[in-house]
C-alpha cells in the first residue's frame, strides 16, 4: 500500500479519537456515539497497520472489526431517538463479535493478504454490511417524522453521517479487495465524522462545548509550534548524513499536529482531575468556562432587555396617556347618568389595557437586584397571602400546604423573589377553579448549593402543545376574555427574575397531585465573578 493511502488514514484516526474522547468525557446520553467513534478509530488503526510491514499481519486479522461500526451506529440511532428496548442493538454487537472473530482467526475466508483480495465469504459479508446499514437509516427516517422540530437536525445529521460512512467504508472494502489501495473511501468516512461533530455538540453542555472549542484552537497552535520544532531538528539531522527524507519530516509535522488535537479532551480531563486533587479551592477550566457561558448569557440578556426597555417605555407613553383620557371621560359619562352596563364594560377594558401595560413594563424594564438574606418559608407564606388577595373573589378555597426547612435562607431580592412566587401561585389558584377538592402544595429544599421551590396543584395540568412555549412572552393558556384574562407575560417575567438570580424555571407534571408542577431553581448564594474565581 502506498503512502497516499496511509496518509488518508491519519486524519480519520485523529478525528475519530477526538470525537470519541469528547463524547465519552463530555457527552450526555452519547454512549452509542462514543462507541461508534471508537469503532471507527479501531478499524482505521487496523487499516494503518496494513501499511506497516512489521505489523501488517495484525492489520489483516482485525480489519474485519469494521463490523462494530454498523453495530455502534445502530446504538447511536437508538440513543438519539430515545428507544426503550435495545435488543436489536445487542444482536448487532453479537454479529460484530462473530464477524471480527472470524476475521481474527481465519482472515483468509474474508479477504486475501493485506486485504487485497476476496475470500469465499467476502460477498456474503458485503451483503450483511449493506443490510446492517439499512436498518438504522430506516429507523432514523421513521423517527424523523414524529420528532420535535428542534431535534430533527440532530437526526438528519446522524443520518447523513451514517450514509457517508457506509458509502466510504463499503467503497474502501471494494477497492482494496479489487487490488486498489486508493483513499477515496476514507475521504467519505472523514466527511461523515465532520458531519457527526454537529450531533456530538448537541449532546454537550454549552460550557463544555465552549471549553473544547477554545482549547482546540490553543492545542492546534501548540501542535504546529511543536511540530515546527521537530521539523527543524529533522532538517538539521538530514544535513548531517542521516537518512531522513523530506516526506518523513512533513509527515512528522502532520502527525504531531493531529495527535495533539485527538487527545485534547484527555488532556482537559487529566488537567481537571489534577486541579481538583492538588489545587483544592481553585476553579477548574470547566468551571471557568461554565461561568463564562453564564456571564455571556446574562450580558446578552441585559442587552436585549435594554432594547426592550426602550421599546416598552415608548409603548407605555403612547398607550397610557390615551387610557388616562378615556378613564377621565368615563367618569364624566358615569356622573351624567350613562348606562351602568356600558360604563362597567368600558371600565373593565380600560383596566385590562392598563394591567397589560404594567405587565409589559415589568417584563421590559426589570429593576436591579437588591440582594440580601431572605427566609424562604416567610416569603412563601407572604406570596400565598398576596396571591389570594390579588385574585379576590376569583381565588378558590383550596387545601394549601407549605413544606420545607423553616430556617432555610437564600441570597436574593426579596421583593422580586416574592413576585415570582405570587405569579406561580396565582396561576395555580386560577387553574384550580371548578376543580373538585382542589389542592395546592409548595415545597422548598436545598440541593447541591441551590434552592429548589416546587409549586404543585391538582388542576388539569399543562397541555403538551403549550409546554414548549410556556415561558415565552405573550403565550398564555388562559382565555383573553373573562374575569382574569391572561396577558402571556407573567411566566416570562418570573423566568427573567429567576435567570437574573442565576437560576431558572421549569414546568412539568405533578406526580403527587396530578396537575401542573413548576420548579424555581436558583443558587443559595450568588456566584462570585470570574475574576474572584481566578484570585
Amino acid at each position: 500500500m502506498g503512502p497516499l493511502f496511509a496518509y488518508s488514514l491519519v486524519p480519520v484516526l485523529s478525528v475519530s479519537l477526538l470525537l470519541f474522547f469528547t463524547a465519552a468525557f463530555r457527552g450526555r446520553n452519547a454512549r452509542g456515539l462514543a462507541l461508534y467513534c471508537l469503532a471507527t478509530a479501531g478499524w482505521t488503526g487496523a487499516l494503518l497497520f496494513l501499511c506497516i510491514p512489521s505489523v501488517a499481519w495484525l492489520g489483516e486479522r482485525f480489519v474485519a472489526s469494521g463490523a462494530f461500526i454498523a453495530a455502534a451506529y445502530l446504538h447511536s440511532a437508538f440513543d438519539v431517538t430515545r428507544q426503550r428496548s435495545y435488543r436489536l442493538v445487542v444482536l448487532a454487537y453479537g454479529v460484530a463479535v462473530v464477524v471480527t472473530g472470524i476475521g481474527a482467526l481465519l482472515p483468509g475466508v474474508l479477504h486475501g493478504p493485506l486485504a487485497m483480495g476476496r475470500g469465499p465469504l467476502f460477498w456474503p459479508a458485503m451483503v450483511l454490511a449493506v443490510a446492517a446499514a439499512g436498518v438504522p437509516l430506516v429507523h432514523l427516517s421513521r423517527a424523523y417524522r414524529d420528532e420535535a422540530p428542534e431535534r430533527r437536525p440532530i437526526l438528519l445529521g446522524l443520518g447523513i453521517a451514517g450514509l457517508l460512512a457506509y458509502l466510504g467504508s463499503i467503497g474502501n472494502a471494494l477497492l482494496l479487495s479489487g487490488g486498489y489501495a486508493l483513499p477515496f473511501g476514507m475521504y467519505l468516512v472523514l466527511a461523515a465524522l465532520l458531519v457527526l461533530v454537529h450531533v456530538i455538540n448537541a449532546h454537550q453542555p454549552a460550557a463544555d462545548r465552549r471549553l473544547l472549542e477554545r482549547s482546540l484552537v490553543y492545542s492546534a497552535v501548540a501542535a504546529v509550534l511543536s511540530a515546527g520544532f521537530l521539523f527543524g531538528v529533522l532538517t538539521l539531522l538530514s544535513g548531517s548524513g542521516q537518512p531522513f527524507l523530506t516526506e518523513y519530516r512533513v509527515g512528522a509535522f502532520f502527525l504531531l499536529a493531529l495527535a495533539a488535537l485527538a487527545f485534547e479532551p484527555v488532556r482537559q480531563e487529566l488537567q481537571a482531575w489534577m486541579g481538583r486533587r492538588f489545587l483544592k479551592g481553585r476553579a477548574t477550566g470547566a468551571e471557568l468556562a461554565a461561568a463564562l457561558v453564564r456571564e455571556e448569557a446574562r450580558a446578552d440578556q441585559a442587552s436585549r432587555l435594554a432594547e426592550l426597555g426602550q421599546f416598552t417605555s415608548a409603548v407605555a407613553h403612547e398607550v397610557r396617556n390615551p387610557l388616562g383620557v378615556l378613564a377621565a371621560h368615563l367618569k364624566l359619562l358615569e356622573r351624567r347618568g350613562g348606562d351602568p352596563d356600558t360604563v362597567a364594560a368600558m371600565r373593565e377594558q380600560i383596566d385590562r389595557a392598563s394591567h397589560f401595560v404594567d405587565e409589559l413594563l415589568r417584563y421590559g424594564r426589570p429593576r436591579p437586584l437588591d440582594l440580601r438574606r431572605v427566609e424562604v418559608s416567610a416569603t412563601v407564606a407572604l406570596a400565598y397571602s398576596t396571591a389570594r388577595q390579588g385574585l379576590g373573589a376569583l381565588a378558590p378555597d383550596v387545601a394549601f400546604e407549605a413544606r420545607g426547612d423553616a430556617a432555610l435562607t437564600v441570597e436574593a431580592d426579596q421583593s422580586q423573589l416574592s413576585q415570582v412566587l405570587v405569579i406561580l401561585l396565582e396561576n395555580a389558584l386560577l387553574a384550580l377553579q371548578g376543580v373538585t377538592e382542589p389542592r395546592l402544595q409548595v415545597s422548598f429544599e436545598q440541593a447541591g448549593g441551590r434552592l429548589l421551590v416546587r409549586v404543585e396543584d391538582s388542576g388539569p395540568g399543562i397541555s403538551p402543545a403549550l409546554m414548549p412555549r410556556l415561558f415565552q412572552p405573550f403565550v398564555t393558556g388562559r382565555k383573553r376574555e373573562g374575569p382574569r384574562p391572561g396577558t402571556g407575560l407573567g411566566l416570562a417575567i418570573a423566568r427573567g427574575i429567576a435567570e437574573r438570580h442565576g437560576g431558572g424555571l421549569r414546568a412539568g407534571h405533578s406526580a403527587s397531585l396530578g396537575g401542573a408542577a413548576l420548579t424555581l431553581e436558583m443558587p443559595l448564594s450568588q456566584p462570585a465573578s470570574i475574576s474572584a474565581a481566578l484570585a
